[in-house]
């Protein structure tokens, strides 16, 4: 009884602790825009919180992919032709991509101030002519010329639909642009279910998560949100099976068949 009363309160904490390990870095990144002082970036909240989260990430990035790879690796071996690789931050999933499957890859990253890290990492999974940097958000995608609706063989979304703007519209969009027999290859963290009493807790927490990790949000229903977008041939959809009932920060992971 006591060791799961401390496994709880070890979950329950595990937010706030996230949170304060995101703003540790706010000192430095201050300190990185004083000198030379950038003062267009740190007068404004939208312009220093992009900088803020890529520093953040950079560093966080790489340990997510380190525990989470042996779920997601697997996941990403569906991948394949033409790949839409949504929010790659700083590309620390390349690695995991079957890249003799894949003929060309969109990383749809609106943050430029990922871009360097990726590039980077682009480079050294030798993707350089297959992987191709998006700076537009998924709305532009079409508009921009970038790709057209149904000639995506892969869409992967990968801890990235938690922060986009009008999750429901962006997830009509790139069901709109997988073709017919194409995968979507998904790995998110959602809302607690309903009528849980951590679900209550969890909406404590979305009201300074946000602030704190990109606009992250976690009470989004995402696994619902794909699989009501349009009719699918096979949706294969699971919480992680070493997730107890009270994680605050429950995920989805699997695929789906358009």
């Amino acid at each position: 009884m006591l060791e799961q009363t401390r496994d709880v309160f070890a979950h329950l904490i595990q937010p706030i602790l996230f949170m304060y390990l995101a703003a540790s870095y706010i000192p430095s990144t201050i300190s990185l825009l004083l000198s030379p002082l950038q003062l267009n970036i740190l007068l404004s909240p939208s312009a220093f919180k992009e900088i803020w989260f890529a520093r953040f990430w950079s560093v966080y990035g790489p340990e997510l992919q380190k525990n989470t790879s042996p779920a997601v690796g697997p996941l990403l071996q569906h991948v394949h032709g033409i790949v839409l690789d949504i929010g790659p931050g700083s590309g620390e999933w390349l690695p995991l991509f079957p890249a003799n499957r894949i003929s060309k890859i969109y990383g749809v990253e609106p943050n430029k101030d990922h871009h360097a890290a990726l590039r980077r990492k682009i480079r050294e999974c030798g993707l350089e002519g297959v992987y191709e940097i998006v700076p537009v958000g998924i709305e532009d995608l079409e508009e921009g010329g970038w790709i057209k609706e149904g000639r995506v063989d892969s869409v992967v979304t990968l801890f990235c639909l938690c922060s986009i703007p009008r999750p429901r519209e962006m997830v009509a969009r790139l069901y709109g642009l997988l073709g017919d027999g194409g995968v979507w290859v998904l790995y998110e963290h959602v809302r607690v279910k309903e009528g849980r009493w951590v679900g209550w807790y969890q909406s404590v927490m979305n009201l300074f998560w946000p602030y704190f990790l990109g606009g992250c949000e976690l009470r989004r229903d995402t696994g619902r949100w794909v699989k009501e977008v349009g009719p699918w041939s096979q949706v294969e959809l699971v919480q992680p099976a070493n997730e107890p009932e009270y994680q605050v920060v429950p995920h989805i992971k699997g695929v789906l068949v358009k």
